[in-house]
C-alpha cells in the first residue's frame, strides 16, 4: 500500500515502522497490534500520513490521553509556532536539564557583523553556540544552504567569545547533503531522527520525558498562546505552576486546570 507523505512522496506503508511509533508511545505488543490492525483496515491507495496520524491520535485518546499524548510529540514541537521563537526556548528549557547553563536570542558581534544567537549554551568549561532551524511542517526538510550558513556564522564569532563548538538543531530532519557538510567541516546537527539514537531530537526529548505543554489533549487554543507568551513551555513547568495558580492566572475553571495537571503527571510517571 502506497500513502503519501507530507513532502508528497509517494511511501510504501511500513507496518514494522508505524507499529515502534506506537510501542515508543507505550503500548504494549498486543495494544499496538490492535490499533495497527484497527488502522489498517482503513488504508487506500495514495491516503496522507497525516490521516493516517489523526485516525491514530484519535483511537489513542479513546483508550488512554497519555498514551495520545506521548504519540504526537512530534507534532506537538510543531505546534510551538508559529514562529521559531518558541521552539528556542523549548531547546533552551530542555538543554537546563541536561545540565547546560543557556541564554536565548543573544544579538553578539562577530569578528566582522553583529549576529542574533538562538541558543549560548555552557557546560563542563565547554560554550556552544546554538542556532535552531524550526519548521511547521514534518515533510521540510533543513538543506545545506543552512549547515553553511550556521557553520560561518560559528567561525565569525568563534574566537572573539570562545565557541568551542558550533550545533545546529531542527525539528524535523536534514538533508543527505546538509549532514555530508555538517560532517565535513565539524558542525555537530541534531534532528529530530538519526541514525544514531542518541543524536536524535527525539531521544534527547523522551528520555527525560521532556515533553511541551502541547503534547496535552486537554490543552485549549487559548490556554496554549498564554503559555507561549508567558514561557510555559515544558510539562513540567505546569505542574510547578499547580492548578490553583493556573486557575487564577489564565481565569479557567478548577476542572480544566485539574484535567492539564493530572495529564501532564501521568505523562511523568
Amino acid at each position: 500500500m502506497l500513502i503519501t507523505k507530507a513532502s508528497g512522496e509517494k511511501v510504501r506503508f511500513n507496518r514494522d515502522k508505524y507499529l515502534d511509533s506506537l510501542k515508543r508511545a507505550g503500548l504494549s505488543v498486543a495494544e499496538a497490534g490492535e490499533i495497527a490492525n484497527q488502522i489498517y483496515q482503513d488504508l487506500y491507495p495514495s491516503i496522507s500520513s497525516d490521516k493516517i496520524y489523526h485516525q491514530t491520535h484519535n483511537a489513542l485518546k479513546k483508550r488512554n490521553k497519555v498514551l495520545a499524548a506521548k504519540y504526537s510529540l512530534k507534532r506537538a514541537l510543531m505546534e510551538l509556532g508559529p514562529g521559531g521563537y518558541y521552539f528556542e526556548r523549548y531547546m533552551a528549557a530542555v538543554l537546563r536539564f541536561y545540565g547546560y547553563r543557556t541564554k536565548y536570542n543573544q544579538f553578539v558581534f562577530g569578528r566582522c557583523v553583529e549576529h542574533e544567537v538562538d541558543i549560548i549554551a555552557e557546560r563542563n568549561n565547554k560554550k556552544y553556540m546554538i542556532e535552531c532551524k524550526y519548521h511547521t511542517q514534518s515533510g521540510v526538510k533543513s538543506d545545506v544552504k543552512v549547515s553553511l550558513y550556521v557553520y560561518a556564522r560559528f567561525l565569525d564569532l568563534k574566537e572573539k567569545h570562545g565557541f568551542d563548538e558550533g550545533v545546529l538543531i531542527t525539528n524535523t530532519q536534514f538533508t543527505t547533503e546538509a549532514v555530508k557538510y555538517a560532517d565535513c567541516v565539524g558542525l555537530k546537527i541534531i534532528g529530530w531522527k538519526s541514525p544514531n539514537a542518541r543524536a536524535s531530537l527525539q531521544y534527547y526529548v523522551e528520555s527525560k520525558k521532556l515533553y511541551p505543554v502541547t503534547v496535552l489533549s486537554s490543552l485549549t487554543r487559548y490556554l496554549s498562546n498564554r503559555f507561549r507568551e508567558d514561557g510555559v513551555v515544558l510539562i513540567q513547568d505546569l505542574i510547578k505552576l499547580g492548578s490553583p495558580a493556573l486557575v487564577k492566572k489564565y481565569k479557567i475553571k478548577e476542572g480544566l486546570a485539574k484535567r492539564l495537571i493530572d495529564e501532564a503527571k501521568a505523562i511523568l510517571v
